[in-house]
């Protein structure tokens, strides 16, 4: 199934579908293309349609229940476009920057390109990849794997078992972790707050930033080429004010 959109500017794309996988691509153009194959299920369980500046894209309900469905669904639309995508164990992939991201799955992993705006994501056990966003990121899994790239605004996680890396963060970050493992390759300002339960921490700073360090662990070792405790590095420069907490885990800090 096939179907083409006018869109001269960017729309809301809204899809909901059960299993499966969902490609978005966000490109240079002025309609919106949708396609729609069926793994498994009935064709017309698929709801296709434009709702003034919004595509929606959605397998209804019969008798108050979703039956088990599957769709690969691809969607081409333009720059700038807004997501918002809820699944059950269907793969989530965007390619090309869209200017703002929700997203909710269970099972299925979820990998961005590049959000310009607010990139929220909730998610069971999928992994999230994240490879830049222009403004905040906020990311909820149990036990999914979580990883970003470069983010402009502030960083909030939250995951049980899933292990956490972050490449450059611009402004505060909060991690929390139970058993899994965090690294921030480069923190360049703002608060830093990371709490892990058995989980290691890794933290590099940016040279050129100064920082503040409150690091501890109760039986992990803590080892640092910064000076724990109080502010090292150059007298100007963006502050980071780090604090690193951690039961049984090992936490690391380096010069990024």
């Amino acid at each position: 199934m096939r179907y083409d959109f006018e869109t001269p500017s960017p729309p809301r794309v809204s899809v909901r579908i059960p299993s499966g996988r969902l490609d978005l691509v966000a490109e240079e153009t002025d309609r919106t293309i949708v396609e729609v194959e069926v793994r498994r299920g009935d064709e017309e369980d698929v709801l296709v349609e434009q709702r003034g500046g919004e595509i929606v894209i959605e397998a209804r309900k019969r008798f108050g229940f979703l039956r088990e469905a599957e769709y690969i669904v691809l969607v081409r639309a333009p720059h700038g476009l807004e997501a918002e995508t809820e699944t059950s164990s269907a793969d989530v992939r965007i390619r090309g920057p869209i200017a703002a991201l929700s997203t909710k799955t269970a099972s299925g992993d979820v990998d961005v390109e590049q959000t310009d705006g607010e990139a929220r994501v909730r998610s069971a056990s999928g992994d999230v990849s994240l490879q830049s966003v222009g403004g905040r990121a906020d990311v909820n899994t149990a036990s999914g794997d979580v990883e970003l790239g470069s983010v402009g605004g502030e960083i909030s996680i939250r995951t049980a078992s899933g292990d956490v890396r972050v490449g450059e963060a611009g402004a505060g970050v909060s991690i929390y972790t139970a058993s899994g493992d965090q690294e921030l390759s480069a923190a360049v300002q703002g608060s830093v707050d990371l709490k892990s339960a058995s989980g290691d921490v890794r933290v590099g700073i940016k040279r050129g930033s100064r920082v503040y360090v409150d690091a501890r662990s109760m039986s992990g070792d803590t080892t640092s080429e910064l000076e724990l405790g109080g502010v090292a590095t150059a007298d100007d420069g963006p502050l980071v004010e780090l604090k690193a907490v951690t039961m049984s885990g090992d936490i690391t800090l380096v010069r990024a």
